[in-house]
């Protein structure tokens, strides 16, 4: 009788398919592959497919989990095969779709990298606390919704994942791209606002749109994201910095455009 009689090979996953942006790095994750005789398992990772245009390598041809940086935009094919020493599985195959950042956004309140004016700023530094009007165009194929992130990240405030948000909409429907000044968003179907920096009774967090307080100078980055079609909703009201929403949705997202102002 062979060796091999006893056997059976292990059954490769390589993970779910990805949209991504180009130039973002991909993680590709094979812990999901399985062996029936909890054998030692080996990895075996290639790039089937990618454009035209890429040259992308994978970091590693070999362990369980690797990473890539898709260069181009288009439709990449990743295939694993495991083997157990004894014998090798069926080829598993995932795909990952990389857009570029081919958002645009444009704004009539103020000229990215401009000055924001007094309307959009707090009422408490003498604004009306007025959100930006904003155009959405260029919009990418597949995009089913948008999300929009306004933060600080000047000294008070910390940077990254613990800005200063300013203002978060959430689950905006695709055909919603031009926005007033000041304009009621919760409207709109399905759309939540976030909680921002400022702090109301009881010690909670205020939600919905928060204007410029600062008096010195602060930098406002407001970035709107282009979501596909299979993004889970955002519920209840989501505490989301720009850097921490782009952590929990890379996957999702395939578009994304920042406008930046500084006040005063």
């Amino acid at each position: 009788m062979g060796v091999n009689s006893c056997n059976v090979p292990p059954v490769a996953n390589a993970g779910a398919p990805q949209n991504v942006l180009v130039g973002s790095t991909v993680t590709l994750d094979g812990t999901g592959t399985t062996d029936a005789n909890n054998d030692s398992i080996s990895y075996s990772w290639s790039i089937l497919q990618r454009p035209a245009s890429s040259t992308a390598t994978l970091a590693s041809t070999t362990t369980a989990k690797t990473t890539f940086v898709p260069e181009g935009a288009g439709l990449y094919v990743i295939t694993l095969v495991a083997s157990d020493g004894k014998s090798s599985s069926a080829v598993a195959s995932t795909t990952v779709t990389a857009s570029a950042t081919n958002l645009t956004i444009n704004s009539t309140s103020y000229a990215n990298g401009g000055t924001i004016p007094l309307r959009i700023a707090a009422t408490g530094v003498g604004g009306s606390n007025l959100s930006p009007q904003l155009n959405i165009s260029d919009i990418p194929n597949g995009t089913k919704r948008f999300a929009i992130i306004m933060d600080d990240e000047t000294a008070p405030c910390q940077t990254g994942i613990s800005a200063c948000r300013h203002w978060g909409v959430f689950n905006l429907p695709v055909a919603k791209t031009a926005i007033a000044e000041g304009e009621n968003l919760l409207l709109q179907s399905g759309v939540v606002y976030g909680s921002n920096y400022t702090i109301g009774v009881g010690g909670v967090a205020g939600v919905g749109y928060a204007g410029p307080a600062a008096t010195s100078q602060h930098t406002y980055k407001l970035t709107v994201y282009a979501l596909t079609d299979n993004v889970t909703w955002v519920t209840a009201v989501p505490e989301y910095s720009r850097a921490k929403f782009e952590l929990d949705f890379k996957a999702f997202i395939i578009g994304k455009a920042t406008l930046t102002g500084t006040f005063p």
